[in-house]
C-alpha cells in the first residue's frame, strides 16, 4: 500500500484534498478554521504516520477514513516521456524540437524527483513576437501530475537567444511562484536558431533540489 507522500504528491495537493473535504460541510471562516485545526493535529507532511489513526471528531474521522480508502485504490504508474540530464543536453534537444515553430511558444516540462519528464505541454502560444504567459496557469498545469520541479522553454522566432527584460522578469516571477507552492523552477530556456540560452547555466536560476 502506497501513502500519499510516497506517491510524490506535493504538500499543497494534500492540503487541497483536506480543504476540499471540509468544504463539503463548511464555508468561509469556519472552513479555514477546520482545515487549520486538522492540519495542526495531522500535518500533511507526516501523512505516513497518521493515516491509520482515528479521531474523536466524526468529521475528522470521516476524512481519515476517506484518505485511507484512497490508498486502497489502484494507482497507475506515472507515464515518463523523457529525462532531464543537464542544461546542455536539454538545451540542444529543445533547439531541435523548436526548429520549425514560427510562432513564439512556451513549453512546460514537469519533472518527478528523478528528473524524469512526466508531463510535456505547450502552455501558451503567442503571435510572431509575443507570448502572453502567466505563472498561475503554469503552476496549475504542473500540479495536475506528481510534479517535483519544472523546466520551461520558449522560443524567439527572430533566432536571437538573448533574453529580453520581460523574459527575465517572468522567470523571476515563476521562480517565486514555484517556491511558494513547493514546485521549484529548475531551469528556463530561450531557444533560437540552433542555439539556446539557459538561465541556470548563467546563474540566473538556482534550484535547490536537496530537500526534494
Amino acid at each position: 500500500m502506497t501513502s500519499l507522500t510516497e506517491q510524490n504528491l506535493p504538500l499543497i495537493q494534500i492540503h487541497a484534498l483536506i480543504e476540499q473535504y471540509f468544504a463539503t460541510f463548511l464555508t468561509g471562516p469556519a472552513l479555514k478554521r477546520a482545515t487549520h485545526a486538522f492540519e495542526r493535529t495531522f500535518p500533511p507532511g507526516s501523512a505516513t504516520t497518521w493515516l491509520n489513526q482515528t479521531a474523536s471528531d466524526p468529521l475528522w474521522n470521516g476524512l481519515l477514513i476517506a484518505l485511507r480508502c484512497g490508498q486502497l485504490l489502484p494507482h497507475p504508474n506515472q507515464v515518463v516521456v523523457g529525462q532531464i540530464y543537464g542544461s546542455q543536453q536539454t538545451g540542444a534537444q529543445l533547439a531541435h524540437d523548436f526548429a520549425n515553430w514560427q510562432q513564439e511558444r512556451l513549453l512546460l516540462l514537469c519533472l518527478d524527483t528523478k528528473n524524469q519528464i512526466v508531463k510535456r505541454q505547450v502552455v501558451f502560444q503567442g503571435t510572431l513576437n509575443s507570448c502572453p504567459a502567466h505563472p498561475r496557469e503554469i503552476m496549475q498545469t504542473a500540479l495536475t501530475v506528481a510534479t517535483a520541479r519544472i523546466v520551461i522553454a520558449h522560443n524567439h522566432p527572430s533566432g536571437d537567444v538573448t533574453p529580453s527584460k520581460k523574459d527575465v522578469e517572468f522567470t523571476k516571477r515563476l521562480q517565486l511562484a514555484g517556491e511558494i507552492v513547493g514546485v521549484p523552477l529548475l531551469d528556463s530556456f530561450v531557444i533560437g536558431a540552433n542555439d539556446y540560452f539557459s538561465f541556470a547555466e548563467q546563474g540566473l536560476v538556482n534550484c535547490n533540489t536537496d530537500s526534494q
